[in-house]
């Protein structure tokens, strides 16, 4: 934030000093521009503090159950979690009204729905799956997520996404505490349902592309595609048994969530784009690092060299995609995606002088092209060296 509220004090500077704004203007600018930096800590600090004050309130609640634990039974323990949970909750609803604590707000409603979760979880040591006990805490489970964002669509942003999410976990606990289903159709009546909201989502947005009548469509969307990432890996490696092969559906799902960033980027309407697709799509090829190598070394078995051609391409396109279009964040990403897989490589031929030359022409190359950019840039009306 402080680098890039300089930029825009020695842009400021540099249209005062070409006459393209008066003294007066530039000052004004300056103010505003102080005033935003100024609120935008401010917001950072609630947020750092309330996510503080929510980790403290985890611990003191490990330390209360750590004493207070062997002294209660499966029944008293599953209430006592549900319990505190639930009061959470609506202490984080009932102060969502208020600007000055919605980042409090926000994470006590998310630790608060944590909370239940686990209490239903937890809830099948005092009464197991179909028993009357366990039906109802099943039911329970299938309607707090649909309660809860029903509310929340009304008057949170954010927290429909995060009911969306955590409502396949509920989902799931329902399935299991009240039905004789097994777990891999469990599996599949959640990916069905995964389907089923990912297209519930897209109507609603192809239909209100501005965000006017379903302002939570799109962050319920995204949370959804996220959600997809785990349901994939479950089905993958756990209901399909597929083993190593089961990075592949995870690279699919990661490509078509990567086009639908990209997308959003340079594509979408004005009302359903967004300033943090370009650091969703940087944590995604930051996903991609990790996950391609897997493939090569475990899908493919092959050699480092496959590595450097899968990831460090896609890491070069990236940057060129980045450089083109100005995007920050996306330039670290790709750099990343680059330098890793060429490191692998460096390693696992290490001792050759043939590697050693070729890390050396691509440090030299990687060197040329910084100079060629600068002196492109030097061509550029108004461009000063250091800006």
């Amino acid at each position: 934030m402080i680098h890039e509220d300089g930029q825009i004090h020695a842009a400021i500077d540099r249209w005062e000093r070409a006459h393209l704004i008066d003294p007066e203007t530039a000052a004004a600018m300056r103010e505003e521009v102080g005033r935003h930096a100024q609120s935008s800590a401010r917001r950072l600090s609630q947020y750092v503090l309330a996510l503080t004050g929510a980790v403290v309130l985890v611990i003191a609640g490990g330390v209360f159950l750590d004493w207070a634990w062997p002294l209660l039974s499966e029944e008293t323990r599953s209430a006592v979690l549900a319990c505190v949970g639930f009061g959470v909750l609506v202490l984080g609803v009932r102060i969502e009204s208020s600007r000055r604590w919605l980042p409090a707000s926000l994470l006590m409603q998310t630790a608060g729905v944590a909370l239940l979760l686990v209490s239903y979880v937890y809830s099948e040591r005092a009464w197991p799956d179909q028993t009357i006990g366990g039906m109802l805490v099943g039911l329970a489970a299938l309607v707090t997520p649909i309660l809860l964002t029903a509310r929340a669509m009304r008057r949170s942003l954010v927290m429909p996404a995060v009911h969306m999410a955590a409502g396949f976990a509920f989902l799931a606990v329902f399935l299991d505490r009240s039905t004789p289903l097994p777990r891999d159709a469990i599996v599949w009546a959640l990916d069905l349902v995964l389907a089923g909201a990912i297209l519930v989502m897209v109507r609603l947005l192809v239909r209100d592309p501005d965000g006017d009548t379903h302002p939570w469509a799109l962050n319920a969307f995204t949370a959804s595609m996220a959600a997809g990432f785990v349901l994939v890996s479950i089905t993958a490696f756990d209901t399909l048994s597929m083993s190593d092969e089961g990075f592949l559906p995870l690279d699919v799902w990661l490509l078509l969530c990567a086009a639908l960033t990209l997308w959003g980027i340079h594509r979408a309407p004005p009302g359903l784009r967004r300033s943090w697709f370009e650091v969703l799509l940087s944590w995604e090829v930051l996903a991609w690092i990790s996950l391609g190598l897997a493939t090569v070394y475990a899908t493919f078995d092959g050699p480092p060299e496959l590595g450097v051609l899968l990831v460090g391409g896609v890491g070069v396109l990236a940057f060129h995609h980045a450089d083109r279009h100005g995007m920050k964040a996306l330039m670290g990403a790709a750099s990343l995606a680059f330098i890793v897989p060429v490191w692998w490589w460096a390693v696992d031929r290490g001792g050759a002088l043939g590697g050693v030359l070729a890390l050396l022409g691509t440090a030299a190359f990687l060197f040329w092209a910084s100079g060629r950019k600068d002196r492109e840039a030097d061509g550029v009306p108004g461009h000063e060296a250091g800006e």
